[in-house]
């Protein structure tokens, strides 16, 4: 597995874009992305910024109150006392950049786990996404892009009556399966509290915390 750097941030923010369809920059050596559908603003990126770089994204990313600003790194305690500084606030802790091997994962497309469920996929330009219903109602979904070799996935989501069925792991399984078609040799996330103990479970493994700043107005 390729250790952390700024190309395995920069492979999962244009993953991510990809799957969600977002318009991307760089400032200086960090990438941003265009939050069309939530904000309209721009996410910032940065992975173990110096004090300058953080104060020059802070900066940035005060020149709107809807402009957000994440970075990942192995020092969450040491970045939380940094914000105050430079005029931000802390809008999530809670999150990690997660990474898999995809030589280990399932190379079967999974059955679903339950016989009344029906399953939607699409699967074009490297981009995945697979949609399970239960008569008609959504209950779980999940994306994935391929970048540079690497499976991106994305909103990996089961609706809570619907929990602990297996359908986070059918999910993850079948766009798994869409993206060893398009080579990937790596997987990467990022991972809520809630989602950490399935990935976990596949076999993912944690590489560093992830904390997002909001300007502080």
């Amino acid at each position: 597995m390729r250790a952390l750097d700024d190309d395995l941030l920069e492979t999962w923010v244009s993953g991510w874009a990809q799957a969600r369809g977002y318009r991307t920059r760089h400032e200086g050596r960090f990438p941003a992305a265009l939050l069309h559908d939530r904000t309209n603003d721009w996410e910032y990126f940065a992975l173990e910024p110096s004090p300058d770089e953080f104060a020059a994204l802070a900066s940035s990313a005060r020149h709107s109150p809807t402009r957000l600003f994440t970075i990942v790194t192995t020092r969450a305690d040491a970045i939380h006392g940094a914000a105050s500084v430079y005029g931000l606030q802390i809008r999530s802790t809670d999150e990690v950049l997660m990474a898999v091997d995809m030589a280990g994962q399932d190379i079967e497309a999974p059955v679903l786990p339950w016989d009344t469920f029906e399953v939607e996929s699409t699967h074009e330009n490297q981009v995945g996404a697979v949609t399970v219903f239960d008569a008609g109602q959504l209950v779980a979904s999940g994306r994935v892009a391929v970048i540079d070799g690497y499976a991106v996935f994305d909103r990996i989501m089961t609706e809570p009556a619907y929990r602990r069925r297996g359908l986070g792991s059918y999910v993850m399984r079948a766009l798994t399966a869409l993206a060893l078609e398009d080579d990937a040799d790596g997987g990467l996330l990022i991972a809520s509290v809630a989602g950490q103990e399935l990935y976990r479970y596949l076999g993912w493994e944690s590489l560093a915390s992830v904390v997002m700043f909001e300007p502080r107005f």
